[in-house]
């Protein structure tokens, strides 16, 4: 991979790793601050189920969005061989997609701070870390991005 590549790969690593850091201080928020109690919303189980389908709805849709945000600069690419349009289209597209991700554990937090409920917390973080982690950049993928197959070896 070429240097401007590399660059973006490092870049993107960084602030992908940022926004798993904030779940582990969620986590920490959650493990070390003590629930609300009694809960300021005891009969919490419809928001709870609405959260929820919220926080599916939101991860279900995550990847078509990002191939959405993808596909126009990738057009582009395949005619002009503009790495920078199309690296910029990538990073904005990964920030869009963490930070959608990150969305779920906040929700997981209202859940903890209304209703005293760490499961659902857990439940939450938990398939957003695992849909971050799916998401991590690696150089595979960012070849694979720029069809450069050579990057590989």
């Amino acid at each position: 991979m070429n240097e401007r590549a590399e660059h973006h790969l490092l870049r993107l690593r960084l602030v992908c790793a940022a926004f798993l850091a904030s779940l582990v201080a969620y986590g920490a928020l959650v493990t070390f601050l003590p629930a609300p109690d009694p809960p300021p919303l005891p009969q919490s189980a419809g928001l709870a189920w609405g959260l929820l389908a919220l926080a599916v709805l939101n991860l279900v849709t995550v990847m078509p969005v990002y191939r959405a945000m993808l596909s126009g600069p990738r057009r582009v690419y395949t005619h002009s061989r503009d790495v920078a349009p199309l690296l910029q289209a990538h990073f904005v597209a990964h920030v869009v997609a963490y930070a959608r991700l990150e969305a779920v554990p906040i929700l997981g937090l209202l859940l903890f701070f209304t209703a005293a409920r760490h499961d659902w917390f857990w439940i939450f973080t938990t398939a957003a870390a695992v849909g971050m982690l799916m998401l991590w950049p690696t150089r595979e993928k960012v070849a694979s991005l720029l069809g450069d197959s050579a990057a590989l070896v």
